[in-house]
């Protein structure tokens, strides 16, 4: 089974970039999934979908505790309606073909973040959704890299 994210690099990224698993560019993650489905199956159910609605602006929030003990500092995004129609287009795009394994974390209740990692953003920054990207949590069955598969970019 395939092991994929859809995200929103904070600086855009092309495909084909890899990067560790503890390396991370800083994003907002739009929909965490597994499926059985190749990547080009993948790919193609999301490209009716996400040049159309790419090419806005959200503003970081506060920051918050994410993790099962708190552990992980976040950035939040305020709310931000085309953020959150961006979401679901994913979502009713990839189907009932997919797993979502944090199905509670989508939907209407969609907490779109950004983790904090070498850098971070702070509260009152503004990032550009230029960009959706595709990646693969374990290119290769390796478990220590990430995939930069596919990038989308405004229509």
């Amino acid at each position: 089974m395939g092991v994929y994210v859809l995200v929103a690099f904070v600086v855009p990224a092309r495909a084909g970039l890899v990067f560790p698993r503890s390396g991370w560019p800083l994003h907002i993650t739009l929909v965490r999934f597994d499926t059985r489905e190749s990547a080009e199956v993948v790919r193609a159910r999301l490209d009716g979908v996400l040049p159309a609605r790419l090419g806005f602006g959200v503003r970081v929030g506060p920051d918050a505790q994410f993790g099962r003990d708190g552990s992980v500092p976040v950035s939040l995004v305020e709310p931000e309606p085309a953020l959150q129609r961006l979401h679901t287009a994913a979502l009713e795009a990839l189907g009932e073909q997919v797993h979502l394994p944090g199905a509670r974390h989508n939907g209407p209740n969609y907490r779109p973040h950004v983790t904090h990692a070498d850098t971070r953003l702070r509260p009152g920054d503004r990032v550009q959704i230029r960009q959706a990207a595709l990646v693969d949590m374990r290119p290769d069955n390796d478990p220590r890299l990430r995939r930069v598969l596919a990038v989308w970019e405004p229509a």
